[in-house]
């Protein structure tokens, strides 16, 4: 990517990279040290030998997070086929407010959520850890792949209606797997952003078996374990680890061009 610009130019933009790289890394390193303050690797294990809930908090983000990810993935893929290859009514407009929803914070839901929630009697439930965050993850999902399908040809689809396929065969049996690069995209941003989700178990979650691991600092600071930082701050180490690795995990994925797999026409 430096072959096209001249020295001095590459020569700032490998300065800047080290000072983001810098700006993400230090305080990351400082959150690791401390948390081997005073009882090293007893800070960690005292976690779980103390009566602290936090087997329950990591069960809780991991089903709600891979809940999310198969509803989210579940619904935006045919979505976005739908609004990328097939011609219906109000196609264009129907994506246009979906996409507009982007533009609305979250906090604005605040109120009607939570009555929505107390009214449906789902509070402290995990339909209401899970369904409004997909939801509000979906309008991103569905743009991602809506562009990926909007640069795969339709030859394919032609080809798949000739031999008597229908729309569900033509996005399973075809573009789904070609997908794949974009999904995977959707999958990692869409666990992270659940595993890291902090405002949904806020509201919604009322006692610590149904808490989240990010609620876990709040349950530590409030009891007798707050009297000792650096047990936080292994427990925000610990909440760290699943996002790093699924992110080295899907890195080769997530580096490939959105077109890959396209028909050249």
């Amino acid at each position: 990517m430096f072959k096209s610009i001249s020295r001095k130019e590459r020569i700032i933009t490998q300065v800047l990279l080290i000072i983001i790289t810098a700006i993400y890394l230090i305080p990351m390193g400082f959150v690791i040290l401390s948390s081997f303050k005073v009882g090293g690797i007893k800070n960690y294990t005292y976690l779980f030998t103390s009566g602290f809930p936090i087997l329950r908090m990591i069960f809780n983000s991991v089903f709600v997070s891979i809940m999310q990810v198969l509803l989210i993935v579940g619904v935006s893929s045919p979505a976005a086929f739908a609004f990328s290859k097939i011609n219906f009514p109000g196609r264009d407009k129907i994506f246009l407010v979906i996409m507009l929803t982007m533009s609305i914070s979250l906090l604005c839901f605040i109120t009607p959520l939570f009555q929505t929630m107390k009214f449906l009697g789902w509070m402290n439930t995990y339909a209401a850890l899970i369904l409004p965050a997909a939801t509000f993850w979906l309008p991103i999902a569905i743009l991602i792949l809506k562009n990926y399908f909007d640069s795969l040809g339709n030859e394919l689809m032609e080809a798949t209606k000739i031999e008597g396929g229908g729309y569900i065969t033509i996005w399973y049996s075809v573009y789904a797997p070609l997908s794949k690069p974009a999904t995977v995209n959707v999958i990692v941003f869409a666990f992270i952003n659940s595993w890291n989700d902090y405002l949904n178990p806020l509201l919604f979650s009322r006692t610590e078996e149904m808490r989240t691991l990010p609620m876990a600092v709040i349950s530590l600071s409030s009891s007798i374990h707050g009297a000792r930082p650096e047990i936080i701050f292994a427990c925000l180490v610990i909440m760290a680890i699943p996002s790093i690795i699924i992110y080295l995990f899907f890195q080769k994925h997530l580096g490939e061009g959105m077109t890959s797999g396209a028909v050249k026409g």
